[in-house]
């Protein structure tokens, strides 16, 4: 039977600067900052209706005319990002980093590349700077469980994890993340609560009820597997694990049928 991952949603926005809308009331003045901003925000703007090259080529015209704007280069980072243009991401994260030291944003997007690179152990030294710099951005705090889960160190991976439950109890990823590692430690009853605390705290997000059907298979529960195994592709049909759902569901169909005489 094939493994489901649990599939964990990276956030994905794209920042406008603001120093510079002063220049911008005033049509008259044409600086390269002022044209930087102006390539920034159509690219968002393009981002929005779903043309990611466009908007590309924009905010990589703003870093051109900036190049000292850390949200010019974090955006454009990404961008890359979300066409899989991992080292043209990470040398603009790199950049960003350079452009405001000690920055929350930048050392969560430089994190998010090596992250998206399955880089753990880069990724959650970045993660952690960012923590210090924002202590209460809680994605920061998930990401950086994520990272401690993959690098096998279950004590940090609690305390980090729990610490962000103990300030948002209906945390949804920190929720599912937990499920899924009780559910590698073999604890399935504490693993089904937490994926059902996830369930009820999102309503109709997919990975929650993908979470518990994982569960529910574990513990012989197959018919309530396979609602949840339904109920993941009745709200998002092109769901990346689709596939996996799929067998795993004529997985359980095989065991039934070998029961009938």
């Amino acid at each position: 039977m094939a493994r489901i991952k649990l599939v964990t949603v990276q956030t994905f926005a794209l920042v406008s600067s603001i120093a510079f809308h002063s220049l911008l009331g005033q049509a008259a003045i044409a600086t390269p900052e002022s044209d930087a901003f102006a390539h920034n925000k159509k690219g968002i703007e393009l981002y929005k209706a779903g043309k990611v090259k466009e908007a590309t080529e924009e905010v990589k015209k703003a870093t051109e005319l900036d190049p000292k704007n850390a949200n010019y280069h974090r955006n454009l980072s990404s961008l890359y990002q979300a066409q899989n243009m991992m080292a043209e991401a990470q040398k603009e994260a790199e950049l960003a980093t350079k452009s405001k030291p000690g920055d929350s944003k930048s050392l969560g997007n430089m994190a998010n590349t090596f992250l998206a690179q399955k880089k753990y152990a880069e990724a959650e030294k970045y993660y952690a700077q960012a923590i210090k710099a924002a202590p209460s951005n809680m994605e920061f705090r998930v990401d950086r469980a994520v990272c401690l889960l993959h690098l096998k160190k279950n004590a940090e991976f609690d305390k980090e994890i729990k610490e962000v439950l103990k300030k948002n109890p209906n945390n949804v990823r920190a929720l599912a993340l937990l499920s899924n590692y009780y559910l590698d430690q073999k604890k399935t009853d504490e693993a089904e609560k937490t994926a059902r605390t996830a369930v009820k705290a999102a309503g109709k997000d997919p990975d929650t009820h993908l979470q518990l059907a994982k569960v529910l298979q574990a513990r012989g529960k197959d018919k309530e597997a396979i609602t949840e195994y339904k109920q993941v592709l009745t709200l998002k049909p092109d769901h990346p694990s689709a596939s996996d759902i799929k067998k795993s569901m004529e997985y359980i169909d095989s065991k039934v049928d070998s029961r009938i005489p």
